[in-house]
Parts: structure tokens; C-alpha cells; sequence
């Protein structure tokens, strides 16, 4: 296993959201920009680097050695400008003294554009809630997206799509575990409202031209589930996986393409192909 590299050396911004200090990174050139979200919960670092999280992220994808896996942000900062930063209550960023909703990820999201001065619209890649903040906001600010990429990412009426299949017993204890997360965890998100809008929020065509490019993971076979859920995860990872299919309908430039692991963790996983999608993606946007 290779040693954990010394903490990023690029340069770091600070961005002021209604009194509190959200950090960022800043890497590469040339345009358009790319904008970074994080997974819930999940550290900027881990676009660029493993860092002492070497352990961490093994576990995630399963593997037992990193190798010369690359990250994300290095490789696409070969070409354009990469922005990556770490929302509230994450790392260096403020804590927030109140649970968070949609309205508050897109206030702090245009403070980032803002002490990055962003001229042109950007390309927004986010991974698991990033993801839906992305999405959300592509769809209520379409003038400042230029291009949209979701990573396996969560959808805006995941919590009642998922509730039919899924046991009483368990739903309460997802409600719990929401609750939790609301009152305890660093980053205080609402996920009754987030995971809660409606199908609405993501009607085929809400998007109307952003190009958009999702990357789901592959399907988990039921035979890999443990009891007593195995009916009910299978079931609920096809109802994860029609989702995807329906953030695809979002725009009528809508791709997908669907890894063959099952890690939600695709970036980390499988980074050479996601890569490779998101340069075909970024060099289809100028073709004529």
C-alpha cells in the first residue's frame, strides 16, 4: 500500500456565505469551469487525493491496494479550471447552526462562483446529493450551466419512490436515521426536503437543452444481499436504478452510461472510465 501523500498544495479559496467561511480549491485552466460536488458527508480532498484517507477509500470500492488510480480533479485540471470545495460543517468550512435545505446548498453554491469569479456558465459534476444540488440548480439557474454530470446521484423523490418498497419497520428507522442526520450530522441536511420534492422536481424535459451526462453504477444481484432484506434491496436498487434513468429524461440532450461495478463510489471506483466519459462528454459540447 502505497504511504499517504502530504496534504494539497493548490490554491485554496474562501468563500463568504451569510457569515460563514466555506473552503475551496482552485486548479487548472481553461474553460469552461468545472464545479465539484461531494457526496454527503464526503471531503473535497477526495477529488484530488487519498491523503490519510488511503483506508477509507479502499474500503469503499473494495479493493485492496490503490495502484496509480488517478483522481478526478488532477486529470481534468489538465485541461480546464477545476473548482472543488467543501460545503458547511465540512473540514475547514464553517459549521452550520441550522438544518440545511435546498435553498441553503444553492446560496453557498453561488458564493463559491462568486470568490472564484466565474464569468461563463460552468459544468456541474456532482456525486450522490451533490449530484441533486447540481441538478437543482442547473434547473432553476440554466443561464449559469453550461453543461451538466451526475455520479450516481441521488434524486429529488428518492424517499417516496423507495418507500413502496421497503417495509414499515424500516422505514421508520430511516425516518430516524434522517432525523439524526438533521440534528447531528456536520453538514445538517434536510433530507426530508431534499430526497422529498416530488416527482415534479425531475419531470422529463425540466432541464429543457443543458446537456446532461449521467453515470450510474452497475446493478447489485440480488444473490450478493443479505437477509432478512434481500427482496426489498433488490427491489429498491431497480427503483435506484429507474431513478437514474429518469434524472437521463431531464434534459432532451440527456446521456447515460451505466458502469459495470456496483460501487456507489463510481469516481473512485472506476475514475479511468468515468474520465474518459466526461472528456467525450466536454469535447461533444463544441462539436458542430
Amino acid at each position: 500500500m502505497p504511504p499517504a501523500h502530504p496534504g494539497p498544495t493548490f490554491p485554496r479559496i474562501i468563500a463568504h456565505d451569510r457569515g460563514r467561511q466555506i473552503h475551496g480549491q482552485v486548479t487548472g485552466s481553461g474553460e469552461p469551469t468545472l464545479v465539484l460536488l461531494t457526496g454527503l458527508g464526503t471531503p473535497a480532498t477526495w477529488w484530488h487525493e487519498s491523503g490519510d484517507a488511503v483506508e477509507d477509500l479502499l474500503t469503499l470500492v473494495g479493493r485492496e491496494t490503490w495502484d496509480d488510480a488517478p483522481f478526478i480533479a488532477p486529470e481534468l485540471a489538465r485541461r480546464f479550471r477545476v473548482v472543488t470545495y467543501d460545503r458547511a460543517g465540512m473540514q475547514d468550512s464553517t459549521a452550520p447552526q441550522q438544518p440545511r435545505t435546498t435553498d441553503d446548498f444553492f446560496q453557498e453554491l453561488d458564493a463559491v462562483l462568486q470568490a472564484v469569479d466565474v464569468q461563463q456558465p460552468v459544468v456541474l459534476i456532482g456525486h450522490s446529493i451533490g449530484g441533486l444540488i447540481a441538478l437543482e440548480y442547473a434547473r432553476q439557474s440554466p443561464d449559469r450551466v453550461h453543461a451538466l454530470v451526475l455520479l450516481d446521484s441521488s434524486h429529488p423523490d428518492q424517499l417516496a419512490q423507495f418507500a413502496v418498497a421497503t417495509p414499515a419497520d424500516q422505514l421508520r428507522s430511516e425516518a430516524e436515521a434522517r432525523q439524526a442526520f438533521l440534528e447531528h450530522h456536520p453538514e445538517r441536511p434536510d433530507l426530508e426536503e431534499l430526497l422529498g420534492q416530488g416527482a415534479d422536481a425531475a419531470r422529463p424535459g425540466c432541464l429543457g437543452e443543458v446537456p446532461l451526462l449521467v453515470i450510474s453504477r452497475g446493478m447489485r444481484p440480488g444473490p450478493e444481499m443479505d437477509p432478512p432484506f434481500d427482496a426489498s434491496l433488490e427491489r429498491r436498487e431497480q427503483i435506484w436504478q429507474a431513478l437514474q434513468m429518469d434524472l437521463v429524461a431531464c434534459s432532451v440532450r440527456g446521456q447515460h452510461l451505466r458502469l459495470a461495478s456496483p460501487s456507489h463510489y463510481v469516481y473512485l471506483d472506476q475514475p479511468r472510465t468515468v474520465l474518459q466519459a466526461i472528456h467525450a462528454f466536454l469535447e461533444g459540447l463544441h462539436a458542430p
